[in-house]
């Protein structure tokens, strides 16, 4: 019975060895398990933050979007404008041409007329 005992207790004790040898690695083990959800809630926030970036990006790539279009619209109505002038130059150009020629003309014309009425 003695023997019994004995053998319990070295039982007993190789068993809290090992109890304390598992509490030990559960500890590191939880440490571990911290530091990493630690890392975890700083990549999550990291993530969190570029997707905020990438919202604001691409709200901010519609508008550039939005004012290249504008401006692309207003580059071609300044273009049919700009046409529309220059024909309008070459018609007054003309007119303004064929007013010189009767002009000069006319002045001959009188030009002749007073010559004729002197002689």
């Amino acid at each position: 019975m003695i023997d019994k005992l004995h053998h319990y207790i070295r039982e007993l004790s190789i068993r809290r060895k090992t109890m304390e040898a598992v509490k030990k690695q559960n500890r590191a083990f939880e440490d571990g398990k911290s530091g990493a959800s630690e890392e975890i809630k700083t990549l999550e926030g990291e993530a969190s933050a570029l997707r905020e970036k990438i919202r604001q990006l691409e709200l901010e790539l519609e508008e550039k979007a939005k004012e290249a279009s504008s401006a692309e619209a207003n580059a071609g109505a300044l273009k049919k404008q700009s046409e529309g002038f220059l024909l309008e130059y070459d018609r007054l150009l003309e007119e303004n041409q064929n007013l010189r020629s009767q002009l000069q003309s006319l002045d001959r014309t009188l030009s002749r007329s007073d010559s004729k009425k002197v002689s």
